[in-house]
């Protein structure tokens, strides 16, 4: 495939799962209760928010795989040292919003793991060496009918909509980005706006369009991002 990077056609292969995660927001929007001109809902079931995220994770991080492949096929000059960096996309956490209605950016970088601290007591930590005695608190059973927050999550969902409407655009966003990380005065937080390992929702042998989609587009895009092999 080496030998091939150039001729391989990126323009089908971003328009066929852009098309297919045009449907995938489609259904996101249908189950969390979204019309027009009416972009959050106050609530979901606990069930139904989880419903969504299982659905509204991959697709971003399939959308940002689409963008990365879109970016790789744009030529953009580095900017100057002297260069505003205004309107460059944050690879950090973003801030909140204070207006709830106020649709967020759509972010172009995966989040990053963290390795979070186990939280345990000294008896706990101590009866790991005894799997067999160690007596774990069982999680709550929390009601699925329940209901729970969706504004955050709708939120995501619109923003997902608009960054497909805007892939030409944020596909520049993001070679910006690449061009100025590229300088050799600059030292970067993030090298590539994918983060090491499989994103959440991929599997070796996928059993729906989403995740043939996420598969797909996660090999296309680490390898556009690799870019042409110069030994």
């Amino acid at each position: 495939m080496e030998a091939n990077r150039h001729e391989f056609d990126w323009e089908s292969a971003i328009a066929r799962n852009f098309e297919a995660l045009e449907l995938v927001v489609a259904r996101l929007f249908a189950l969390a209760g979204i019309a027009t001109g009416r972009p959050f809902v106050e609530t979901v079931s606990r069930g139904l928010h989880a419903r969504i995220l299982a659905v509204l994770r991959p697709a971003e991080y399939a959308l940002r795989r689409l963008i990365v492949m879109a970016a790789c096929r744009l030529a953009v000059a580095a900017p100057s040292a002297r260069a505003s960096r205004a309107g460059m996309p944050k690879p950090g956490r973003q801030e909140p919003k204070s207006d709830p209605a106020q649709v967020p950016a759509f972010r172009l970088f995966d989040p990053v793991k963290s390795a979070a601290d186990p939280w345990l007591t000294s008896a706990e930590i101590a009866a790991l060496d005894r799997p067999a005695s160690a007596a774990w608190p069982a999680a709550p059973a929390l009601p699925a009918y329940e209901p729970v927050d969706a504004r955050g999550l709708c939120g995501r969902i619109v923003a997902l909509r608009t960054a497909m409407a805007d892939l030409d655009g944020q596909a520049l966003r993001l070679a910006r980005w690449r061009a100025r990380r590229s300088r050799a005065t600059c030292r970067p937080k993030r090298f590539a706006p994918m983060r090491p390992g499989r994103p959440p929702g991929w599997m070796r042998r996928p059993k729906t369009g989403l995740q043939e989609v996420l598969v797909e587009c996660d090999l296309l895009a680490r390898y556009a991002w690799k870019g042409p092999d110069t030994s």
